[in-house]
């Protein structure tokens, strides 16, 4: 059973990573035709940097990257029905987030999403909902801001000794991190540009599409060679 579970999840993987990345140049040419709408989100980016290497500031960014770390996990968690038993953040940058496990389903979201889920960033996408048009702009400040961070977040903390990336192998842990830190970068872009609303009812359905023309296309030439 848990080698069919594991075919099955990298044929999964696989065909995401593969809808994603025929998609994303499409999505990142678009976006750069379109620069003038990004200039807020590149504002809010290059401010994050800029405190980046302030000292005053580096001094509480690692404390800040584990509170999003475990707040990620804690999250994602709940999301997939865990009861969250406590969630902890020391001084020192160090934090652990104890749940119910006995489920296995979700546990490699819950484990791995704090590296390629941008969570603060999802939450001022989905903010942006509620604002009138003119007020974009601020939003999109936040966005740029909040993905700078968890890029450097991820940079930071994506490593073979994470007991996370470890409990699920170092490939099948990359494989995962990579499929949802592409997709995740797609929806960013697209959200800037549409809103999270019509970037996901508009990408998933391109995923779709891609995929039962290669099915159809597969399929085709099977039964080709059977005649």
């Amino acid at each position: 059973m848990r080698i069919l579970s594991r075919i099955f999840y990298y044929i999964f993987i696989f065909l995401c990573l593969a809808l994603i990345i025929v998609h994303i140049p499409q999505v990142v040419i678009d976006s750069v035709r379109e620069y003038k709408s990004y200039l807020w989100f590149g504002c809010g980016a290059g401010a994050y940097l800029i405190l980046h290497i302030l000292p005053f500031f580096r001094k509480n960014e690692k404390w800040l990257q584990t509170f999003s770390h475990e707040l990620t996990h804690t999250v994602v968690g709940m999301m997939f029905f865990r009861k969250i038993h406590s969630f902890n953040v020391e001084d020192a940058g160090t934090g652990a987030v104890q749940h119910s496990g006995r489920r296995n389903f979700g546990g490699i979201f819950i484990s791995l999403s704090p590296y390629c889920f941008p969570i603060f960033t999802y939450l001022f996408m989905l903010l942006r909902i509620l604002g009138s048009e003119n007020m974009f702009y601020i939003f999109d400040i936040f966005i740029g801001f909040t993905a700078a961070f968890h890029f450097l977040c991820f940079w930071s903390q994506t490593g073979s000794y994470q007991s996370d990336i470890q409990k699920y192998g170092l490939f099948r842990s990359y494989l995962f991190i990579a499929a949802w830190r592409l997709l995740n970068m797609t929806i960013i872009l697209l959200t800037i540009r549409t809103g999270i609303i019509d970037a996901v009812t508009f990408i998933f359905p391109e995923y779709w599409h891609t995929l039962t023309g290669w099915w159809n296309y597969v399929s085709g030439l099977v039964m080709s060679w059977i005649k």
